[in-house]
């Protein structure tokens, strides 16, 4: 039989072996989520009442184009923007080719140029948090991300409420699993 301080030793010397291991597993576990939170992309994403319909990755300085058809002139109009981070989306630009009732041109506005048949006002840099719309087939309304068109006004009905932001797309890892499977 053992005497009870060698027991009490043996158990001691277990528990400070132990230690180094615990330490490491929650240092381990914290770098994980930490990774995890710095890896997690952003995106532009389009959601109604019904949630999200379109999630397009993205980063800060990336841009993307809400193009419609203006509903006096009949006229394609684009409205130029920059992901500026989580819930920041800055409207930079406006192009349009007719020139009228509705259409900004002020130089309190911005700086107006006309390049062959289109207007462009720039230098707007409008601060939004979120771009809330309403869907209708006359106006066409679409988005253009990275050269690709999404033609928002074909997956809803007349009068629905979209709204444009950005957020972070914490599902990603599920998302990558998925698609590999």
């Amino acid at each position: 039989m053992c005497h009870p301080s060698i027991l009490l030793d043996i158990m001691a010397k277990r528990t400070n072996n132990r230690k180094p291991f615990f330490i490491t597993i929650i240092c381990s576990v914290l770098i994980c989520i930490l990774l995890y939170w710095w890896l997690t992309p952003l995106t532009i994403i389009v959601k109604t009442e019904a949630g999200t319909c379109l999630a397009l990755p993205t980063k800060p300085g990336d841009t993307f184009s809400l193009r419609f058809i203006h509903s006096v002139h009949k006229t394609p109009v684009w409205e130029n923007f920059v992901v500026t981070g989580v819930e920041g989306l800055t409207l930079t630009s406006t192009e349009y080719r007719s020139y009228g009732v509705g259409m900004p041109s002020l130089p309190s506005e911005g700086v107006f140029t006309q390049l062959d048949d289109r207007f462009i006002l720039t230098n707007l840099n409008r601060s939004f948090t979120q771009i809330p719309l309403r869907v209708g087939p006359e106006a066409q309304l679409s988005l253009v991300h990275h050269g690709q068109e999404y033609p928002i006004y074909e997956w809803f009905n007349p009068g629905s409420l979209v709204v444009v932001g950005t957020s972070y797309d914490y599902l990603w890892l599920i998302s990558a699993i998925t698609t590999v499977k």
